[in-house]
Formats: structure tokens, C-alpha cells, sequence
């Protein structure tokens, strides 16, 4: 008889921890995410359905639209994917970039972090010359780098202006460890916060003139992209 009433216990005590545990991951986790998110939203002058335009006026006008009547588990990167939002799926260049960083192995700190100053170079576009006609692409390659895109995109049989290249070329230059180097690499390679991860790809990859970085910029469309993405 006591045997029962300890069995008895025992799983009236497993149910409680059950429940407990799902009221802590569906209310209190999820209260304090939101409260951290709104601290950021505050901080960065956020709208509550977040910006997805930059300073600048820069758009992200590149989109691919998706029309699948089935669900595909795997496709290749060249490929779209299908998401449980439903078969058709408007997917912008932001949202291509995140899923192939993501599938290069980069954390969603990292990605948001390159993102943001991608917002800043080129608005996301891989087709965007600068204005004096020396930078191109997602990052703004130039001289001898621009010259290296090239001529890696010419080694695939492709335009320079496609973004898987681009992004092909982009985790290259990463992993090869040319241009991101030293303290920054250290930094990017294991960042505290989006706001690090942005500021240590800015200065260790992009390098542009300390006065027209607009560092506020590239954050406050780093934190946008994780937002935008995070949970998608």
C-alpha cells in the first residue's frame, strides 16, 4: 500500500515539474525576451514592425518570389527553400544571406552583425556600384578585392553580380583569414552582442574612413535583421 502511494507521488511530482516547465518557457522566458527586445527597440529608435530601410534611403529591392506546391526538405543553395509560412514565400536578399551565413556555420549574432553593414555598403543589393564607380557588390569590393571577385566569379561560370557568388566569395575571404585578421577576427569570431559583431566586421572587413562609417546605422540594421530573422 505504500509502495502505491509513493508511486503516486512520485508521478504527481513529475506532472507538477511538467507544467511548472511549460509556464516557465511559454510566460517568464518569453516576458523576459520581449523586455530585452524592447530595450534594444528603445536604444536603437526601432519601430515596433522594425525598419527594413537604411539611412540612406537604400532599398533591398531584389527579391525572389517562391512557388512550391510541396514542401522540400533539401535543396541546394542555389535553390529556394520552403518554410511552414505557406507555399508561396516572398524571400528578400536579406533573408538569402541570413539562411546561407547560417548554413556556412556563422552564428545569428555573426549574421546580423554582417548584415548591418551590409544595409550600410549597398542596401543588401550584390548589383550596387558605389558612386565613384571603384566599390561593387553586397560588401563594396574594391581594387585588387573587386578584381578578385571577378575573377572568382568567372572561374564558376557566373556574373559577378550574383549573390551566391558574392556570399561564396564573401565566406572565402572569411575563412581565409586575409581580411579579417587580429583583434577584430578574435572579436567576430566569438561576439558578446550583435553591436560587437558589427562593429568588429566593419573594422576588421570593411574598413571605411572613420568618418563615414555610420556605425549607429550599421547597429540599428544588425539588430533589424536579427529581429526580422531570428524567429522566422
Amino acid at each position: 500500500m505504500k509502495g502505491k502511494k509513493m508511486k503516486k507521488l512520485l508521478v504527481g511530482s513529475c506532472l507538477a515539474f511538467v507544467l511548472f516547465g511549460t509556464f516557465v518557457n511559454s510566460s517568464f522566458f518569453n516576458e523576459k525576451k520581449n523586455e530585452a527586445y524592447g530595450q534594444i527597440k528603445e536604444q536603437y529608435g526601432l519601430s515596433s514592425d522594425i525598419d527594413t530601410n537604411d539611412e540612406t534611403g537604400q532599398n533591398n529591392e531584389n527579391t525572389e518570389e517562391v512557388v512550391a506546391e510541396q514542401p522540400v526538405e533539401e535543396t541546394k543553395k542555389e535553390d529556394v527553400k520552403v518554410t511552414s509560412r505557406g507555399a508561396t514565400e516572398k524571400r528578400t536578399n536579406e533573408n538569402i544571406v541570413w539562411e546561407y551565413l547560417l548554413d556556412a556555420g556563422y552564428s545569428e549574432v555573426q549574421a546580423a552583425g554582417i548584415i548591418g553593414n551590409m544595409w550600410q555598403e549597398s542596401g543588401v543589393n550584390p548589383s550596387r556600384h558605389e558612386s565613384n564607380g571603384i566599390g561593387f557588390g553586397l560588401v563594396q569590393w574594391s581594387f585588387g578585392r573587386r578584381q578578385q571577385l571577378e575573377s572568382y566569379a568567372s572561374s564558376r561560370g557566373k556574373s559577378a553580380s550574383d549573390i551566391y557568388v558574392q556570399l561564396e566569395f564573401l565566406v572565402k575571404e572569411l575563412r581565409e583569414g586575409k581580411q579579417l585578421r587580429g583583434t577584430y577576427a578574435e572579436q567576430f569570431a566569438n561576439p558578446y552582442s550583435v553591436d560587437q559583431a558589427t562593429e568588429a566586421f566593419c573594422w576588421g572587413f570593411e574598413r571605411p574612413h572613420k568618418d563615414h562609417a555610420n556605425m549607429a546605422n550599421r547597429k540599428k540594421q544588425a539588430w533589424a535583421a536579427y529581429y526580422r530573422n531570428v524567429d522566422r
